[in-house]
């Protein structure tokens, strides 16, 4: 039998806050169950929102809007709140069909309604550069200097282990007026 080429027309998901019942959907997404239990306690906390994309009930992607003031910009926003954005991340064969995006406007619906004036992030500007670019062409610009994000180890293909250096840029965008 050769190799046939089928098209799916059209992909309907939904994008709702997560809850922890979604957890083991979330796992196919990032499989690091302390990452998530610790959202669903900030969430409870009233401390962030934990917003996924879902085709029947399957997580596809997800993002923590925190809503906590991003303390770092606070220059750049005068002194105004800022939220902050972490943890964009959607499923590798959905990637580039908008869903992230999607997902970045639920983050500004959620800063206008509770009245937040600016939503702020963090991205690698070399090792994600798609994604700061789909946040420029969402209207987020850099601000501040290049920072040392975080240092995370990791376990490569042939078993070694390593140490990643995440420097990162802050852009934030102001959500109205």
């Amino acid at each position: 039998m050769h190799e046939k080429l089928y098209e799916i027309k059209s992909i309907s998901y939904q994008i709702r806050v997560i809850e922890e019942s979604d957890l083991r959907s979330l796992l196919l997404v990032k499989n690091d169950v302390s990452v998530h239990k610790k959202r669903f306690q900030q969430q409870k906390n009233g401390e962030a929102v934990y917003l996924g994309a879902f085709i029947n009930n399957y997580a596809i992607g997800y993002v923590l809007l925190s809503l906590d003031n991003k303390e770092d910009v606070m220059p750049y926003t005068n002194q105004e709140k800022c939220a902050d954005m972490i943890d964009l991340l959607i499923i590798e064969p959905l990637r580039n069909y908008g869903v992230g995006s999607k997902l970045v406007l639920a983050c500004e619906e959620l800063c206008r309604e509770n009245d937040i004036f600016y939503l702020g992030l963090d991205v690698n500007p070399t090792d994600n550069f798609a994604a700061k670019r789909l946040y420029e062409s969402l209207g987020y610009y850099t601000v501040g200097e290049i920072h040392l994000d975080g240092v995370y180890e990791y376990i490569d293909e042939a078993g070694r282990q390593g140490q990643y250096e995440d420097w990162c840029i802050d852009m934030i965008k102001r959500m109205c007026c």
